[in-house]
């Protein structure tokens, strides 16, 4: 094995899941050349790994996906990992010329995979394992803590935005309010959330509402509720400049999102929110740092249960 290339799923805690594995093969084969192939919107973070030689980008016009064989080609590029099960993404490993195809049985089009590992519920950390021990990779390790690293220039935004608005590192809660549009099921009522902050600030603990920029009229909506609002912070810069704020943070609390991993995987204590999805299989890592709270379903989650659980810290 020279070069190999790892192709990773589209949302951020996906993408978390897969990086401990991409560790491991640069620690096993330090000398091979790694490629990763991930949406426009991740490959800043997956940078800051230093983890891999070459990062592709996938984006959904047809035009540009043909491109992206043809570079992916002329690399002769011999062996893929296939975290992602889109049938795009095994259909893009094979027409790309590369012999050795590792991916999950429960593709739909497993038949163009030359390995095939197996795979129990939803994408996680513990099946991107599997997929590792399946094609040889050993020592992977069990979380993603650390292996982000949020940019300079992203923290020197943060100390800037910080000291704009007032606040000093460590001395603010981070909350996120908001999921994915797929996956607005796992949100809380919003009138827990009101509660839950005006609480915190009745505790005088100061909030910051952290979230995507095509989040923030929402965010708003929540936080005109409150006796008094607090502040939101959406960077225009993405990804990058949230890891550098959620990095200065002392705490964070939201619901099972990508920014939830984010924030653990950069050493941030979490109370992490969870109804039907299972922490043991996608909770923050390592689990035994964060405090979990789960119900049936998360809007069965009340102020509270929150509350109660800042007062124990």
């Amino acid at each position: 094995m020279d070069k190999i290339i790892l192709f990773h799923m589209n949302q951020l805690g996906d993408l978390l899941f897969s990086l401990p594995v991409l560790k491991a093969v640069r620690e096993q084969y330090p000398d091979i050349k790694i490629y990763s192939v991930v949406r426009p919107n991740l490959a800043g973070l997956l940078k800051s790994a230093k983890l891999t030689d070459k990062i592709f980008i996938k984006e959904k016009n047809f035009f540009k996906r043909i491109k992206l064989i043809k570079d992916i080609r002329k690399e002769n590029i011999n062996t893929a990992f296939l975290f992602s099960e889109s049938p795009e993404s095994l259909i893009t490993a094979f027409c790309c010329g590369i012999k050795n195809r590792a991916g999950f049985q429960t593709s739909s089009l497993n038949f163009l995979l030359t390995l095939k590992a197996g795979k129990t519920g939803v994408p996680s950390l513990k099946n991107n394992i599997n997929l590792a021990k399946t094609a040889g990779i050993d020592n992977v390790k069990t979380d993603y803590t650390g292996i982000i690293k949020a940019g300079v220039q992203s923290g020197k935004n943060a100390d800037k935005w910080l000291a704009d608005n007032n606040l000093r590192e460590k001395d603010f809660i981070i909350i996120s309010v908001g999921a994915s549009a797929r996956r607005k099921d796992k949100c809380l009522k919003n009138e827990v959330w009101v509660e839950t902050i005006d609480k915190l600030h009745e505790m005088d603990k100061n909030v910051v509402i952290i979230g995507a920029k095509w989040e923030k009229e929402y965010i708003k909506s929540i936080t005109v509720k409150c006796k008094k609002e607090p502040k939101i912070y959406c960077p225009e810069n993405g990804l990058e400049d949230m890891a550098g704020f959620i990095e200065k943070a002392g705490f964070f609390i939201g619901i099972d999102s990508g920014l939830m991993h984010l924030s653990a995987s950069l050493g941030i204590r979490c109370i992490a929110l969870y109804g039907a999805t299972d922490p043991g299989q996608i909770g923050p890592q390592p689990l035994e740092k964060h405090i979990i709270i789960k119900k049936n379903t998360t809007k069965d989650i009340v102020s509270n249960d929150i509350i109660e659980q800042i007062k124990n810290l």
